[in-house]
């Protein structure tokens, strides 16, 4: 400590020659790694010959919205030479509706870009009609404690949803009511009724309710049937087929 008293300005120099030395190695590492070749090779050369323009990718977006089934889209980005596109879609969309979506993104770019880039096609959905109940269970799965049963996720906070309401009775209710409490034994069905620009969907959940049992655990369980999304789509550079992954 003395020496660093008595040599202020020697200790400095060293002190931002430790930092610039290391953050170099930092930045060396980053870009061009042990191989000593950048990130990605030479696999970006000629990228500057085949840009994909801001207009392209605002009509991909404007495209793709304009479909009945789409709830959102993020705007499509490049990682490297991979062109990637996430599409959300409404809560009754088919499969076969979403994969059907593609062509608006491939019917946008050249010849010329399909043969540069590769394409990935990320379709994924919002489930907003999901409704999920918590309380304990016993080892049987019934509920031995007041059950609070709402919808998955803020339907409040979702611009796409339009109008909501859970209700004891099969009975549509667009009543902006989210959460339901269960306080009485015996079975009870819990609908939801949610609509978006894709149409109008019905939820449901069946609770069993028994006060006299005895609880293990707390748990949390939801509405969820169609288990198909998310799924993507790859296109290889030069192809003009998309692979899509299967189905889960």
């Amino acid at each position: 400590m003395d020496y660093i008293k008595k040599h202020k300005l020697t200790s400095f120099i060293i002190l931002v020659y430790i930092v610039v030395i290391a953050f170099g190695f930092f930045i060396y590492n980053l870009f061009i790694g042990s191989s000593g070749l950048p990130v990605y090779g030479d696999r970006l050369d000629g990228i500057e010959d085949v840009p994909i323009s801001e207009e392209q990718t605002d009509k991909i977006v404007k495209d793709l919205e304009s479909e009945k089934v789409v709830a959102k889209v993020k705007e499509p980005y490049l990682s490297g030479k991979i062109f990637k596109v996430i599409i959300t879609v409404t809560d009754n969309t088919s499969v076969a509706d979403g994969k059907a979506l593609a062509s608006k993104v491939t019917g946008v770019l050249t010849e010329e870009q399909k043969k540069f880039y590769d394409i990935e096609i990320f379709v994924t959905k919002e489930y907003s009609c999901t409704l999920e109940a918590t309380g304990n269970v016993d080892e049987e799965g019934n509920f031995v404690s007041d059950v609070t049963v709402k919808f998955q996720d803020d339907l409040s906070d979702i611009d796409s949803v339009t109008d909501y309401g859970i209700n004891t009775k099969d009975a549509k209710e667009y009543n902006k009511d989210q959460k339901i409490k269960i306080t009485e034994d015996g079975e009870h069905i819990i609908y939801g009724y949610t609509k978006d620009k894709g149409g109008e969907y019905k939820c449901s959940i069946k609770i069993v309710k028994k006060s006299e049992g005895s609880s293990s655990k707390t748990e949390t369980i939801n509405s969820i049937t169609n288990r198909s999304y998310p799924f993507i789509g790859y296109q290889k550079q030069g192809t003009d087929k998309l692979i899509w992954t299967k189905d889960r």
